[in-house]
């Protein structure tokens, strides 16, 4: 297998409307940096990932109805993905976020799993296209080469594995803001 086959994109998978609607909520919230783990604690690192970001809480009024819609897509589409890989087990949704990338902004190439998180499956969703830069870009894990560049169109989603195999970033914005929102299934 090649490993660019586990990487899976739904096309369209989050209608227009609930892209928009993201979107506005995302304006009133998305207002702080996002952190980063080193050394198992979050810190705020602009080097290595200047995004804004807010985490969906289902504690907060308002919240638990975009959880729910996330929670639902993203079951459907891991439904898809275990058609072909039959050993992913069970697996439970961990953590939503919602990323604002502005101009200038960006996430170098990481990769999502962490010793003190068991990250097994990524999801991307993509809410606009009226920007640019911005592309999702695979690394090959030995060579440190790109091999993969996905410019992610409005309700685009995304999965992949979250393990070592699969670094990946998000180029710097160079013009317009980028809305996305990315999970984990653990």
């Amino acid at each position: 297998m090649q490993l660019h086959q586990a990487i899976f994109k739904i096309e369209k998978a989050l209608p227009k409307e609930w892209c928009k609607n993201f979107i506005k909520y995302m304006d009133l919230r998305c207002t702080s940096k996002a952190q980063v783990l080193i050394d198992g604690k979050s810190v705020e690192d602009t080097s290595q990932r200047n995004v804004y970001n807010h985490g969906l809480d289902p504690e907060k009024p308002g919240e638990e109805i975009y959880i729910k819609v996330l929670l639902d897509l993203m079951q459907k589409a891991l439904f898809e993905y275990t058609k072909t890989f039959t050993y992913l087990r069970q697996a439970q949704a961990q953590d939503i976020n919602l990323l604002k990338y502005e101009k200038g902004n960006f996430y170098n190439t990481h990769v999502d799993a962490f010793h003190t998180v068991n990250r097994q499956l990524s999801f991307i969703v993509n809410l606009n296209e009226d920007y640019t830069g911005g592309n999702l870009v695979f690394h090959n894990p030995i060579t440190k080469q790109p091999y993969s560049q996905t410019n992610l169109k409005e309700g685009d989603l995304i999965m992949f594995p979250s393990n070592f195999l699969y670094p990946h970033k998000i180029l710097p914005i160079t013009e317009g803001t980028r809305y996305s929102i990315v999970s984990w299934y653990s």
